[in-house]
């Protein structure tokens, strides 16, 4: 035990006594491995950067959204639509489910669509309605048709007070609310509206996660069994067909992002495979001696695999806390991609991909270490 810990410290002695003598060659590591890695860094955050921006652009947009128009084949009936609880345990959402009951007209003769929802879903909807539930005209700030507050609207020419409410910002229901629209609840319905049959029922989902296109076709699929199960017939609005498209360009570029890491790695791979064996052959007698003094070649294979490790990681860590500090600069006058900062959880993935490429090349630059290590001792000292 005592003598494989005095191998140890002297390889260790004689690692550090290389880098002083030659001080070229661990600086020339460092420097590649920093320059490559921060060049990495800035191509893959660019990438990162652009698939968030237009992850948020389309959840802006709605894209996390289906809009089904659904009517029953028996004008008697509307079609049943499985509770809030159901379709969120099912496909990890939210929904809100209408039944259209046609116009209404406002005091400033505009029209309105009108809306009831089930009392089962009071919960979900009271946020939005008037203080006890009672008839709330939704409209978003952008257009408004009332000013917010108490209002009335003309149900078959009789006037019918409501709470003018604005949306809140990027609600879902600005998919439907766009030019205002009257809610109320199915309980409350005022006379007027209880004697009109519509089976139409407008069912929103938004996912709670927007990953790919899966997210949205699954939901889709959802509503289609829905469909058959119930008879019905209808339109789904989505953007499936869309998220589709985009998932197969991120994946052409997931292919670009590992062949550019690879790239790396084979530059950084046969530097440290050329640096590690002229060192070696520079010092083979003496480790030659040491193995016919019953060193086994293994250790000495470690010790610059060691040696390779330490200085791959203090390169890399200090690649990734120079772009995590200037990302700023490097985003907004380099990359020219706006005002837009990546947190560590971001490039974490980049990072984990860059890291993995890295260990590969110190592990590939012991491959000569090893096969001159188990050399014959006789071939070497002769």
């Amino acid at each position: 035990m005592i003598s494989l810990i005095l191998t140890i410290l002297y390889l260790a002695k004689d690692t550090v006594h290389r880098w002083f003598t030659r001080i070229s060659s661990p600086i020339a590591r460092v420097l590649v491995v920093y320059f490559l890695t921060l060049s990495a860094l800035a191509a893959l955050g660019s990438y990162v950067i652009t698939l968030n921006l237009v992850r948020h652009e389309l959840i802006t947009r709605g894209a996390d959204t289906v809009v089904a128009s659904i009517s029953s084949q028996n004008n008697d009936r509307s079609v049943f639509i499985p509770s809030y609880e159901d379709i969120g345990r099912a496909l990890d959402a939210e929904s809100y489910v209408f039944r259209m009951l046609g116009l209404v007209s406002l005091s400033n003769g505009q029209s309105v669509q009108v809306y009831s929802f089930d009392f089962s879903r009071i919960r979900q909807m009271a946020p939005l309605l008037a203080p006890g539930g009672g008839p709330t005209l939704l409209q978003t700030e952008d257009n408004q048709v009332l000013p917010p507050g108490p209002g009335d609207v003309v149900i078959d020419k009789v006037r019918v007070p409501v709470m003018v409410r604005n949306l809140p910002q990027n609600h879902v229901l600005h998919r439907i609310v766009r030019s205002g629209a009257l809610v109320v609840n199915q309980e409350q319905l005022p006379e007027q509206m209880k004697a009109r049959k519509n089976n139409l029922t407008t069912l929103l989902i938004r996912v709670r996660s927007l990953d790919s296109s899966e997210s949205i076709l699954r939901v889709e699929r959802y509503i289609e069994m829905l469909k058959r199960y119930e008879k019905a017939y209808g339109s789904i609005v989505s953007a499936g067909s869309i998220l589709s498209r985009m998932d197969d360009v991120l994946s052409k570029q997931v292919q670009c992002r590992v062949a550019f890491c690879l790239g790396i790695s084979a530059i950084v791979g046969i530097l440290l495979t050329a640096l590690a064996g002229m060192e070696y052959r520079q010092n083979e007698y003496i480790y030659t001696l040491m193995k016919s003094f019953g060193i086994h070649p293994l250790l000495l294979v470690g010790s610059f695999i060691v040696e390779n490790m330490v200085i791959v990681a203090a390169s890399f860590a200090a690649a990734i806390g120079t772009f995590m500090y200037f990302q700023d600069m490097i985003v907004t006058q380099i990359l020219r991609l706006g005002n837009y900062s990546l947190t560590f959880n971001d490039i974490l993935p980049e990072i984990y991909l860059i890291s993995y490429t890295l260990l590969g090349c110190v592990f590939v630059s012991s491959i000569p270490i090893s096969v001159a290590a188990h050399r014959e001792i006789g071939r070497v000292l002769k």
